[in-house]
């Protein structure tokens, strides 16, 4: 059976909150855990910037995949020495080593490298939009696990907007950047879209988890 304060830790952790004094808040603190940390930054963003900039100075696609695939291997390996929780490692891992085989396998070219990041944003946007589709929209899931309410949130015709509102918010986050990158990649354009990688990536989900706590907070925090 599923431990309540492990699934209440996690929704806490999603959704970039925290409990002081028995009130909960999003800070900086909390925002930073929900990010994983510096090193959770660092390691979503540094592998597909160096990419960029290897290729970029060498036009080397295997030089490239290799600087990218060490790195990301080497966060593996300090999160293992530090022991810390290997989940957002090794899934960092898993799609580089995915991004790789795109890129390197016959017929692949150096953009290749991103389409692994593109079936993830697909992959998560039709999730979330579905589920506001059926009205069960998935942030309202982590509120009702935050509250020991699995299910009783949806009684709650307020909350149950704003948790439309909400999941709808990374729904937006998704598609805007196949919107922006999806062209980039047909047009070739690698430095282009290691930019827009970056860019798009912790600045935009941080937006998004603050902008769920402004919808969301008041109901939150009316946790006891």
């Amino acid at each position: 059976m599923t431990d309540p304060r492990a699934g209440r830790t996690n929704a806490m952790r999603r959704l970039g909150i925290q409990e002081k004094d028995g009130v909960a808040t999003l800070d900086r603190e909390s925002l930073m855990a929900s990010l994983g940390g510096w090193l959770g930054i660092i390691q979503s963003s540094i592998p597909a910037a160096l990419f960029v900039l290897v290729f970029a100075l060498t036009k080397e696609t295997v030089a490239a995949v290799v600087v990218s695939l060490g790195v990301s291997t080497g966060f593996v390996v300090l999160q293992i020495i530090t022991r810390k929780p290997l989940t957002q490692a090794i899934a960092g891992a898993l799609g580089i080593a995915l991004s790789a085989y795109l890129t390197l396998r016959d017929g692949g070219h150096p953009a290749d490298y991103f389409v692994q990041g593109f079936i993830t944003n697909i992959a998560y946007g039709s999730a979330l939009a579905v589920s506001v589709l059926v009205r069960w929209p998935l942030i309202g899931f982590l509120v009702g696990l935050f509250k020991g309410e699995p299910l009783g949130w949806r009684t709650d015709k307020k909350l149950l907007r704003r948790a439309d509102l909400a999941t709808m918010l990374f729904v937006a986050l998704f598609s805007l950047r196949l919107l922006v990158q999806l062209p980039l990649y047909f047009a070739n354009q690698i430095e282009g879209l290691g930019i827009a990688r970056v860019a798009m990536g912790v600045p935009l989900y941080a937006l998004c988890i603050w902008l769920s706590w402004l919808l969301l907070r008041s109901s939150i925090s009316a946790t006891k």
